[in-house]
């Protein structure tokens, strides 16, 4: 899309403006699918606009942003719009700055890793429902650690790909132990097509902003062309993306663990979970001895 088709879409704006940014991959193209960030400051929710057989994904972006997470997914946007040129001098720092950005992210997403782990754990000794929920966050933050360690940036259709492709270091002997514990194994089908449909629905409640669209193109894109290992994964790391923005009100939201029982594939019993909350956990341990 060039800028004059974006106007016509969202209206007039004067603020710097790009394709790319946040969770952007290369199924995109395929899916007719444009990610677009408007470097505004605002802090509101991201914006899905379908328009004929195109959806718009608007980000707001902040010039002066400090989150190495997000300041990574901007090395690579396409500048649309910079009139007074801020944005094309935030890329040119990001550029600067680019392998600390990467190591601080990696360290970031272990620490995640940890606190999850710590949340299933306490959740196993009060018989929480959610703990498998938790023990699925930390497989998925442990996977980030490993593509950012890689300098990769974690994106959640290519996740499965870009790990399984890593070259043999220290960090990357845990991969298969990781990929393993996701439940990957059950992909099929039908599987996918229950996951789907409660991960639309969880996004729905949760967002309530029409990304269940996105997700749904995106995962039936990764269906058609027979690549279910890699929808599996897709369809945890949107999940845990939602859990997360309620993750400090799930007594408020009990609830939603019905439909997240179908989404997350959660199916281990909790005599299982304390050993793979224990084997995750001295992953961890060992990734951080690689910082």
């Amino acid at each position: 899309m060039n800028l004059d088709e974006i106007v016509k879409i969202i209206g007039p704006n004067d603020s710097p403006i790009a394709l790319g940014g946040y969770y952007s991959d290369d199924f995109d193209i395929d899916c007719n699918i444009h990610n677009l960030v408007v470097f505004d400051g605002k802090d509101t929710p991201d914006e899905i606009i379908p328009h004929e057989s195109k959806i718009l994904k608007i980000s707001h972006g902040n010039l002066s942003e400090t989150n190495p997470e997000n300041l990574i997914c901007y090395e690579n946007v396409e500048i649309l719009q910079d009139p007074e040129w801020e944005l094309k001098m935030l890329i040119s720092k990001v550029q600067e700055k680019k392998n600390q950005l990467y190591s601080t992210s990696s360290k970031n997403a272990l620490v995640e890793s940890q606190l999850s782990l710590s949340k299933a754990k306490n959740a196993l000794e009060t018989e929480d429902p959610f703990v498998s929920c938790w023990v699925k966050c930390g497989i998925v933050s442990l996977i980030d650690s490993i593509l950012l360690q890689n300098k990769i940036i974690p994106t959640p259709v290519k996740a499965l790909s870009s790990i399984r492709n890593l070259k043999e270091k220290n960090s990357n002997q845990f991969v298969d132990k990781l990929i393993a514990e996701t439940g990957i194994e059950r992909a099929t089908p039908s599987l996918l097509s229950r996951m789907l449909k409660s991960s639309s629905g969880f996004s729905d409640m949760i967002e309530n902003n029409q990304n269940s669209l996105i997700i749904e193109k995106k995962a039936n894109h990764l269906i058609q062309n027979s690549l279910f290992a890699d929808c599996y994964l897709y369809l945890i790391y949107q999940n845990r993306n939602n859990f997360y923005k309620i993750k400090n009100s799930l007594n408020k939201n009990s609830d939603k663990i019905h439909v997240l029982k179908t989404a997350f594939d959660l199916t281990t019993t909790s005599s299982d979970l304390s050993d793979t909350i224990d084997s995750l956990f001295d992953i961890s341990k060992s990734l951080s001895n690689f910082h």
